[in-house]
């Protein structure tokens, strides 16, 4: 068993590459792998309350821990009560935590 952490940069509402890259981590996830994901940037849109997207949403659904990065929530004035649940607020340094402990990081 492997751990992941992708890294959305990406906007998935204008993005194809962001929709592909949540279906990887949901099919690495029913591969019994540990996944994370770290929504950044323009990532962090579908983590606001009464966004819709399906992939994403699955993701919630099924367990996956969904980090968004704090700075770009402040950047789109997306406040901790305007996020969904479980979606938790975390900074960039996961993703050097994450290289350093020998996880495979994915950045789209």
């Amino acid at each position: 068993m492997s751990d992941y952490l992708f890294i959305q940069s990406q906007d998935p509402y204008t993005e194809a590459r962001a929709e592909q890259q949540f279906e990887l981590a949901a099919q690495l996830h029913d591969a019994g792998h540990n996944v994370r994901i770290l929504l950044i940037q323009n990532g962090v849109t579908p983590a606001r309350k009464g966004a819709r997207l399906t992939h994403f949403d699955s993701l919630l659904a099924w367990g996956i821990t969904v980090l968004a990065d704090g700075f770009s929530l402040k950047q789109r004035e997306i406040g901790p009560d305007d996020l969904k649940y479980p979606v938790w607020i975390s900074d960039i340094d996961v993703a050097v935590e994450s290289l350093l402990e020998g996880h495979k990081v994915i950045w789209n």
